[in-house]
């Protein structure tokens, strides 16, 4: 069965102080540097790739629309609009529409050896 990462005690939208109309809520700490980053559109019943994989690179990935499955190893993770995840590279991975619409992720590759 799939965890949520509501259940992980993510931060929820706050007011920082002196700003009015506008909500924020911290998507990630630290983990490395950064390497590069890209945006993906996920179609219903896509993603990958098939049989997961590992590389030395860690990805942050950030869902702006939809929602996704993150497979890591045995376990699954729902990653839902306005969520993060951190997937260490050398674990092995997929990532799944886990929805009826696209979904909508921006992925980021770091390097460094710290998790969330």
């Amino acid at each position: 069965m799939a965890d949520s990462i509501k259940e992980k005690g993510i931060q929820r939208f706050m007011t920082p102080p002196n700003h009015k109309g506008f909500s924020a809520k911290k998507l990630f700490d630290e983990n490395g540097r950064i390497k590069w980053g890209a945006i993906a559109y996920i179609e219903k019943n896509g993603g990958g790739p098939e049989g997961n994989h590992t590389h030395s690179d860690n990805h942050i990935f950030i869902v702006t629309d939809g929602e996704v499955k993150i497979v890591m190893g045995d376990k699954e993770f729902i990653v839902r609009k306005n969520e993060s995840f951190f997937v260490d590279g050398m674990v092995s991975h997929s990532i799944w529409n886990n929805s009826e619409q696209t979904a909508v992720v921006i992925k980021i590759s770091t390097e460094g050896d710290g998790l969330l």
